[in-house]
C-alpha cells in the first residue's frame, strides 16, 4: 500500500480477499460499504481509493461517480494490485485508474473531489500520507477514513484493545499510529463527524478540506 508497507501484504495478495474478513473480524465488507456511502462525490466527480489493495471498494466507488467520475486507486504492492486490476478488466471498467506508488507522492494529475482510507492509513505514515492526499484535493473535498482507532469509554472496550493489538503486527498496523489519525483529522478536516462501529474495534471518521478563507 505505502512506502513503508509491511511486506506480509506482498506474500498475501493471493488468499487476501478470503482473509480479509477473518482479519477485520468480519467488519470489512460492511466497512466498505459505510466508507463508500457516506464519502461525498458526485456523478462526474473523481476520488481516490488511498491504499487501494486488491481494489474490493472500487466497484462501490465507480457506483458513486458514475460513468463520468473517475476512481484512481493507489497502492505500492504489486501484487495486491494485480489482483485489482484483474477485478477492473473483468468488469470493463474503463473510468477506474491503477497506480503503483508511494502515497506520500502520488499526483493524481488534476484536483480530485474525494479520498477514501479504507484500513490503510494506520499501516502508512499517517501524518505524511494525510497532508499531501489534501493537498490535492479541492477546497471543501470530501475525506473519509477507516481505521482500527482504540476505543474507550465502554466497559468492553479493554477487551476490544487487547484484540486490536494482537491483531495490528498480524497486519501490519500500529495502534500508536491509528491515534494519530483522529488528532490529524480533528486538526485539519471541518464538519468532522466520527461514527464507531463493530462494538469499538473500528472508527469511521468523515469530514471536508477547509475551504479557501473559510
Amino acid at each position: 500500500m505505502f512506502g513503508t508497507m509491511h511486506p506480509r501484504y506482498r506474500h498475501a495478495a493471493a488468499i487476501y480477499d478470503k482473509a480479509f474478513p477473518f482479519f477485520s473480524f468480519g467488519a470489512g465488507p460492511k466497512i466498505h460499504e459505510i466508507v463508500a456511502r457516506t464519502v461525498v462525490v458526485g456523478d462526474g466527480g473523481t476520488v481516490v481509493d488511498v491504499g487501494c489493495g486488491t481494489g474490493l471498494m472500487l466497484a462501490m466507488l465507480r457506483e458513486r461517480v458514475g460513468p463520468s467520475g473517475r476512481v484512481v486507486g493507489i497502492d505500492l504492492t504489486e501484487p495486491m494490485l494485480d489482483r485489482a486490476r484483474q477485478r477492473v478488466s473483468h468488469g470493463g471498467w474503463k473510468n477506474v485508474e491503477l497506480h503503483c506508488a508511494d502515497m506520500t507522492e502520488f499526483d493524481p494529475g488534476t484536483e480530485a473531489d474525494a479520498a477514501v482510507f479504507a484500513l490503510s492509513l494506520s499501516a502508512a505514515e499517517p501524518a505524511a500520507t494525510f497532508h499531501h492526499t489534501l493537498g490535492y484535493l479541492r477546497p471543501g473535498g470530501s475525506v473519509v477514513i477507516a481505521d482500527g482507532i482504540p476505543a474507550r469509554g465502554r466497559w468492553y472496550h479493554p477487551a476490544i484493545n487487547a484484540y486490536a493489538r494482537f491483531r495490528a503486527p498480524l497486519v501490519g498496523s500500529d495502534l500508536g499510529r491509528a491515534r494519530e489519525i483522529e488528532r490529524l483529522a480533528h486538526e485539519h478536516l471541518e464538519d468532522v463527524r466520527t461514527r464507531v462501529i463493530w462494538a469499538g474495534l473500528y472508527t469511521i471518521i468523515s469530514g471536508r478540506v477547509p475551504r479557501k478563507g473559510g
